[in-house]
């Protein structure tokens, strides 16, 4: 009997987070209450692993199950044990329908069902509903017990099985048939008697039925799909052996219409691939909204010289070698207006070389994503005549890379999105130095040779994506437009001190040629276009002054802030992977009450060598790095533990505060993270504050206000961070759902009466008074910063007055001693 092992499998689990199917697809899985666990059991009588499943392959059905063991691999048993199907057990192989007990309220059911249909026909609540409560009601729906003997339908055993199937198989549309493993048909519900009609004559030789008792012995407990062909019409059959039983249950859906469509789409599908295959045309798919390379066929790929694989890790800016305003335009006026645009592009092949191309481009909806939809074809009339001259003025004629004007209009749009989306990006420049003697002595057609040689070495070391340009006779550039450190870009650096230089020293014979390069990084080095070129070029000269410092690695330069950073890039990373942080709370207090009403988690690091750093020593440059990611989720996640396990000791119940860095509140998924980890610790929304500095809110407006939005539904609490310096402004605690506004330590520190920070404070508090926000002063380290606060109606406050930022064991002493805060 042909199998087609199609299955899911999984766990119905209910606990005090209630009730939810977990699908089974690792070969293991730990399961408790610790947060770290695959599948976590919300219960505190569930021990932190309380249960491990293992997963079983059975090589000669060609499928798998699931044994469950009392706790974990290591031995460790659980505190209260596993109760399957009502009997402890240390270890069992899990069949269909198992219950398994973790603790008095936390329980889950394993079953296997089909992956397709069979989910739709599976409904744990329903298997509960199969009761003696059960009636029937319409005469016309009367279950068929056996047709061969109609009077075993009158004991009282039956009856009890026909009210018990009657729960939902007699309204099924789909056929339900039982067959007991002496090959008698039991039940047929009504969808089945109409089905298959001649059933009853044809036994066990109708195909719904053939080969099914084979299995008997073999299958008890366990469930298998198989697709059954009658005619030209095509049955799915989910097979469920009852051991207990001893019944065979088959569930079965005509599928005959989706076959015919499946059967239609491939056969279109075919005609489409067959019609791509011989269309000379390209075809481009691209996003519009950062142009990137989603898909091209063959054709495209080949005109330009790449591979498939190749071309999509590039975008439209890559190998259109327009004026880049021009396509921009173009690409505009596509989007905003939906109408099909055609006009003729220069293309830049792999080897540099150009192919004039006409693009029919048209804008199309895939994913809920705009993308253009581009083909290429040669156009009737060449016109590479007509756009040379266009070609020329932004590309080095002798090399066909971009030249210096293209390199600006592509930096300014790697920097647009950099400032966007809070990317770093990068840009290394490349000279030649003492080339000038070279072509004295070899000439102009040796030193073109030598050049064009270069120009290929040159981009060998880049990656696809990578742009590289000729900025003049001595010097080539590339640009990194998203790098996720400085060591992305070190890296290659280096590779091309190595790789360009002994190109060099092959080639210059008795000629004193050098290689000289230079990197710099965006935010570091530079915001702005002339700034980061400038600073490029000035870190070239200072590798050639042997008085100036250069900062360098091996073989190039670097800027002093690069070179922190990648220093400290390497320590972050030792550090996240060696569990150096560390989270301090710092207790807010109000000078009315003089009660806690608050604390703020703050991050430490402890270096092994220079001892406990604080974030004015690294956090500035962490954020600047990926590894604030990483380093954001494991504090707010550390934070929201602590916090949960106060309120569960009954130490504290305010408000927990965390700082988002920028770059971490600017994630697309910032939100769904803050969601999963209030899921995971159990701790209610309303005692989290997020305290968002306003560089957060600068960089992209428009998302920062959706994701303020979605985290103000969450029920989240929201804080305007370091208020008062920079950029700040009272619009922004009008236009946001901010309950909380905390002033600056830097302008309570220079706090003193009749002074510009004084009328900064009051006019603060009055603002926040009026618009029912609450206002914190932190940084309060002096008496007489606390009185002129309580003269200014700023009430609640912060600082080493009261109480230095405190250890998680240290805050539980603090705690311990109760609310009241001893204000002098």
């Amino acid at each position: 009997m042909s199998e087609n092992q199609e299955f899911r499998h999984i766990l119905v689990i209910e606990d005090r987070k209630g009730r939810r199917i977990v699908s089974l697809e690792e070969s293991n899985y730990t399961l408790g209450r610790d947060s770290n666990n695959p599948i976590v059991i919300y219960n505190y009588q569930v021990s932190r692993t309380h249960a491990t499943l293992i997963r079983k392959m059975d090589d000669e059905n060609e499928g798998f199950s699931y044994r469950i063991i009392d706790g974990d691999l290591q031995g460790k048993r659980s505190t209260n044990g596993l109760l399957i199907n009502g009997h402890s057990r240390i270890s069992h192989e899990l069949k269909h329908g198992d219950s398994i007990r973790f603790a008095n309220d936390a329980k889950a059911n394993y079953y296997i069902i089909a992956t397709e249909s069979g989910i739709d026909l599976f409904n744990p609540g329903d298997l509960g509903n199969m009761n003696s409560k059960s009636t029937l009601t319409n005469p016309t729906t009367q279950t068929i017990i056996s047709k061969q003997n109609d009077e075993s339908s009158s004991s009282p055993e039956d009856q009890e099985e026909l009210i018990r199937l009657a729960s939902f198989p007699e309204l099924s549309p789909h056929p339900i048939i039982e067959l007991d493993w002496e090959g008698n048909i039991t039940y047929l519900n009504p969808a089945a008697s109409i089905k298959f009609e001649n059933i009853y004559d044809e036994k066990l030789n109708h195909p719904i039925l053939d080969g099914l008792l084979l299995e008997s012995n073999n299958r008890q407990g366990n469930l298998f799909l198989r697709e059954v062909k009658i005619g030209t019409e095509v049955f799915e059959q989910y097979v469920h052996y009852l051991s207990e039983k001893k019944l065979i249950r088959s569930y079965i859906f005509d599928f005959t219409k989706r076959k015919q469509v499946e059967a239609q789409l491939r056969e279109s599908e075919a005609r489409y691939r067959a019609l791509i295959r011989q269309t000379s045309e390209g075809i481009i798919l691209a996003y519009a909204q950062d142009k990137k390379i989603i898909e091209v066929n063959n054709i495209y790929a080949k005109m330009l010289g790449y591979t498939e694989k190749e071309i999509l890790e590039l975008f439209l800016y890559n190998i259109i070698g327009d004026n880049l305003q021009t396509l921009n335009h173009d690409l505009a006026q596509i989007l905003e207006n939906k109408q099909d645009f055609t006009s003729e592009y220069l293309h830049r092949r792999k080897d540099g070389s150009l192919l004039n191309l006409e693009c029919s481009i048209s804008i199309n909806n895939y994913q809920n994503k705009d993308v253009f939809c581009i083909v290429v074809k040669n156009p009737n009339t060449p016109k590479f005549d007509m756009d040379y001259a266009n070609y020329s003025a932004f590309h080095d004629m002798l090399t066909n890379l971009p030249n210096q004007r293209l390199f600006h209009e592509q930096l300014d749009i790697a920097l647009s999105n950099a400032k966007r989306y809070q990317y770093l990006m990068a840009v290394i420049v490349v000279e030649i130095y003492q080339l000038k003697e070279f072509q004295e002595i070899r000439g102009k057609e040796e030193t073109d040779k030598f050049i064009k040689y270069f120009t290929q070495t040159f981009q060998s070391c880049l990656r696809a994506g990578d742009l590289g340009a000729r900025w003049d006779e001595t010097k080539f550039i590339s640009l990194f437009s998203r790098i996720r450190g400085p060591r992305d870009p070190a890296k290659i650096a280096k590779r091309m001190s190595t790789v360009l230089d002994q190109y060099i020293q092959e080639q210059k014979g008795n000629i004193d040629l050098k290689l000289n390069v230079g990197m710099v990084i965006y935010p570091l080095d530079g915001d702005d276009t002339a700034t980061l070129v400038k600073n490029a070029l000035i870190s070239l000269e200072q590798n050639k002054n042997p008085l100036v410092p250069n900062f360098g690695l091996t073989g190039f330069s670097i800027s002093p802030k690069t070179a922190s950073l990648l220093k400290l890039e390497s320590l972050i990373a030792s550090a996240v992977k060696e569990e150096q942080f560390f989270l301090c709370y710092q207790p807010q207090v109000d000078l009315t009450t003089k009660t806690l009403i608050g604390m703020e988690a703050l991050l430490r690091w402890n270096h092994p060598e220079l001892g406990k750093l604080t974030p004015q020593h690294f956090l500035r440059l962490a954020e600047e790095t990926d590894f604030m990611l990483p380093l954001g989720i494991w504090i707010l996640k550390t934070a929201t533990a602590q916090m949960e396990q106060w309120q569960k000791d009954g130490l504290f119940t305010g408000c927990l505060g965390v700082n988002i860095s920028g770059r971490q509140f600017n994630q697309s998924n910032f939100v769904d993270v803050v969601k999963t980890i209030l899921n995971d610790t159990g701790l209610a929304p309303e005692k989290l504050e997020l305290e968002i500095g306003e560089n957060c809110l600068l960089q992209n407006p428009d998302f920062s206000a959706q994701t303020i939005s979605q985290l103000h539904e969450l029920n989240v609490r929201l804080c305007l961070d370091n208020f008062g310096v920079g950029n700040s402004s009272f619009g922004y605690l009008q236009k946001f759902p901010f309950s909380k506004v905390k002033i600056s330590p830097s302008i309570i520190t220079k706090l003193v009466p009749d002074s510009r920070e004084s009328s900064l404070v009051r006019a603060i508090a009055t603002f926040a008074q009026g618009h029912n926000l609450k206002v914190v002063a932190v940084g309060v380290e002096k008496q007489e910063q606390l009185e002129l606060l309580k003269d200014y109606n700023c009430i609640e406050v912060q600082g080493n007055l009261f109480s230095d930022p405190l250890s998680s064991e240290d805050a539980n002493i603090f705690l311990k001693k109760g609310n009241n805060i001893d204000i002098s």
